[in-house]
């Protein structure tokens, strides 16, 4: 357990590694909103401290600061090769720290006078779904339009030839597509070879029947890594999980620096915890009087405009 003590941090603040101390917590004490330090909170003004970092204010217009999870993974995630493991609640942020990452990349292709030179490298984003993938699409392609920056969709319903391939920056992607992608070659060069940031979304769905897939794609990257030794940054996006440190070791993240837990505590709106009880015995009275309070519950927050 030396790495958790050694990366420690409490909610005040004072290094990354967010874990939750205690091993139970009462329902009524997780209705709590902790508020943690003002310091952590970075200002996008921080982004464009140099011509090379400028373009991060391009990126993020409209954005006056990070969050505090975005503002403790900033140096990080914009400032160094690193791989990543970010564990943090749905809606914490963890899209705009893929961006910082995407931004570092760009980054290291700026030349001076600003030129970008695009044919260098290939970011992919590996979404679980093409829900998803379609989403993401739209986001990175607006936030990065200013730069001149490609980005496109490659799933199975939406196929690239060859050409637009190699005139794209960014692809968003599935895991069996990617999966199958990267078996094959595009032009004189293995599209895989020009990778230099790979970004898994839902990383936490190893466990899961796409699980497998997902797997071979870290291990093939891997592979690619040691046996050219070339340079391919990998950032893994997931819920809180239990074995944070296991996943962290499968995507060669070094745990003092690349890894970054942040349990319920950090949720933007936090949640109640509320035990009702069913004191029959009888399952098919148990389930009627579950329905009849969930409904009920449901049927009060509406009334009270939550969702």
């Amino acid at each position: 357990m030396d790495i958790l003590i050694k990366s420690r941090v409490s909610a005040e603040g004072d290094g990354h590694l967010m874990i939750e101390e205690q091993k139970s917590v009462h329902a009524a004490g997780l209705r709590t909103s902790y508020q943690l330090s003002n310091r952590l909170v970075k200002a996008i003004h921080h982004l464009s401290s140099s011509q090379r970092a400028a373009i991060g204010q391009l990126v993020f217009k409209g954005m006056k600061r990070l969050n505090r999870i975005q503002s403790i993974v900033f140096e990080t995630a914009y400032n160094t090769n690193e791989n990543l493991l970010i564990c943090a609640p749905t809606g914490a942020g963890k899209t705009n720290i893929a961006m910082l990452t995407v931004l570092h990349e760009i980054r290291q292709h700026l030349q001076p006078g600003g030129v970008i030179k695009k044919e260098e490298f290939k970011i992919v984003y590996v979404a679980p779904m093409k829900a998803l993938a379609a989403e993401m699409t739209n986001y990175f392609s607006k936030r990065l339009e200013p730069l001149g920056i490609t980005v496109k969709e490659l799933t199975g319903d939406m196929q690239l030839t060859k050409g637009e391939i190699l005139r794209t920056q960014m692809l968003v992607t599935t895991p069996e597509k990617w999966d199958v992608v990267t078996r094959k070659s595009v032009g004189d060069v293995a599209l895989s070879q020009i990778v230099r940031l790979l970004i898994l979304d839902e990383v936490h769905l190893l466990h899961e029947d796409r699980g497998p897939v997902l797997e071979s794609l870290v291990a093939r990257t891997i592979r690619q890594v040691e046996s050219t030794q070339s340079m391919i940054r990998i950032l893994g996006l997931s819920a809180t999980l239990p074995n944070y440190l296991d996943v962290a070791s499968f995507l060669h993240v070094n745990p003092y620096i690349g890894l970054f837990f942040f349990d319920s505590r950090f949720r933007p709106v936090p949640l109640g915890q509320t035990f009702v009880g069913v004191k029959t015995t009888n399952k098919i009275q148990q389930i009627h009087d579950m329905e009849e309070v969930c409904y009920d519950k449901v049927l009060e927050q509406v009334k009270a405009g939550h969702q």
